[in-house]
């Protein structure tokens, strides 16, 4: 799941019917302080919670510790280039989140994967991340305030997990005695698909993981907006440190970062969502090494873009089908006074008309052919419309009109526009639930059709610009 830890936030009420946040954890290397304390700390202490901190010093800068009523803060000695992992958890009585990530805790445009749990159920896997708030400060020097907050924050976490503990596929994984690749399957597997950017190509480490997974293939997969001088750049670097590798470009909105391995294995794909300096993957955590955390999932293959070619014509016919079916739309859409552009996945479409949703059903319509899964939002001066369009499936999200979520199912001849075209009101023919108001967790309907898209409700308000906004 790709959510920024404000976003678990601000999600935390939805999900949890308003139950109270009891603590709220941030971990990182790289941590934004003036952004924190502008916006996570504050929204993390609305909901009730003792905010913890840990983070490291600029290099050459000395550690620091800030302890306050209900906010701990250190920051660590920078050691080693990236000591610590990315974590975000939240705890309260009967719920927690655990999201992994791999990037800088605090902004809002990196990836986490996220473990859940509640009154239905808690993954046994986060036992062993209770282990690793226990044990941390055996690997790196900790004042001794955080280092019994970490602690209470484990005891807090084993005593949710033992109210209703559920076995999953999920695996909690750190470095505190053995290295993260020695906790991988062993090999052969089809097909390792690194992900790009890493932060170094260590031979050594590259040598090791390949080792032990013997993949028949490698793919390094590259955000699809990459040129593709780009992409022969990240080649290259893989291939001098000893690794033959193809870029597969990963479809837009698909979470792409150094810190996620995948493997194919039996027709079933795992990711391993970890630091993006693999270098750490083959170390025990010391004082002088990195701490690594991470989570072993099960997962659906990362999709590739609608149009897949050889790699050879990967630059020509991406830029051929952007400036083709975008600016031809474009084109049409400009006669009506509205602007279309494509970011983030995301098909934006901004005018002056009142009634955003018509809008975005046509441009869904028209971007059909062209697009596998349509992500269309119109903004105009008086609300927004989010239609996702994968046929026959078609999800409504729109605000201040309507505001809920629609599920509906459009079978030919209908199309989005016969169905949402015309009127004022929101039609119902075709409708499967209405869920609302938006800022609550859809029906689970709603939430299983986004699961089969590969997102979530979160995260479709997040990229439609919506999250922080009142809907």
């Amino acid at each position: 799941m790709s959510v920024s830890p404000l976003a678990l936030l601000h999600e935390w009420t939805s999900r949890t019917d308003g139950a109270p946040l009891s603590e709220f954890l941030l971990v990182g290397t790289e941590i934004d302080l003036p952004a924190l304390e502008a916006d996570v700390v504050p929204a993390a202490r609305e909901l009730g919670a003792w905010v913890t901190v840990l983070g490291a010093s600029a290099e050459g800068a000395e550690p620091a510790a800030v302890q306050r009523p209900d906010h701990t803060c250190a920051l660590i000695e920078r050691v080693v280039p990236d000591p610590l992992p990315e974590l975000a958890l939240l705890v309260g009585e009967e719920h927690v989140a655990a999201a992994f990530g791999a990037g800088a805790p605090g902004t809002a445009n990196r990836s986490w994967t996220v473990l859940r749990g509640g009154p239905d159920g808690v993954p046994w896997a986060l036992a062993e991340l209770g282990v690793w708030l226990r044990r941390c400060s055996e690997a790196i020097t900790l004042p001794s305030a955080l280092a019994e907050r970490l602690t209470e924050l484990a005891e807090r976490l084993e005593d949710l997990l033992l109210t209703s503990p559920v076995e999953t596929e999920a695996r909690v994984v750190h470095n505190l005695d053995a290295p993260l690749l020695s906790q991988l399957p062993e090999g052969p597997v089809a097909e390792l698909t690194l992900h790009a950017p890493l932060r170094g190509y260590d031979p050594q480490a590259l040598s090791a993981l390949t080792d032990r997974l013997t993949p028949a293939r490698v793919t390094l997969g590259v955000p699809g907006s990459w040129p593709e001088e780009d992409r022969g750049e990240a080649v290259h670097a893989l291939a001098e440190a000893g690794v033959e590798a193809t870029a597969r470009p990963v479809a837009e909105g698909f979470p792409t970062h150094g810190g996620l391995l995948e493997w194919t294995s039996n027709d079933q794909n795992t990711a391993l969502t970890c630091g993006a300096n693999l270098t750490a993957l083959t170390r025990t955590a010391t004082t002088r090494t990195n701490l690594e955390l991470g989570l072993i999932l099960p997962t659906t293959v990362s999709p590739e873009p609608t149009v897949s070619p050889e790699p050879a014509d990967l630059a020509t016919s991406s830029a051929a089908e952007e400036d083709g079916y975008l600016s031809q739309i474009a084109g049409e859409l400009e006669a009506s006074g509205w602007s279309l552009e494509y970011d983030a996945g995301i098909h934006r479409v901004h005018g002056t008309f009142t009634n955003p949703v018509p809008v975005a059903a046509q441009v869904a319509e028209l971007l059909e052919k062209h697009v596998d899964t349509v992500y269309v939002h119109a903004e105009g001066p008086k609300g927004w419309a989010l239609i996702v369009w994968s046929r026959p499936m078609l999800l409504l999200a729109s605000a201040p009109r309507g505001s809920a979520w629609r599920l509906y199912r459009v079978d030919p001849p209908a199309t989005p526009s016969s169905r949402l075209g015309g009127g004022e009101g929101l039609s119902r023919v075709g409708l499967l639930r209405t869920s609302a108001p938006l800022h609550r967790v859809p029906h689970r309907d709603v939430l299983a059709h986004l699961e089969t898209l590969g997102t979530d409700h979160i995260s479709l308000l997040e990229q439609a610009g919506h999250l922080n906004k009142p809907l």
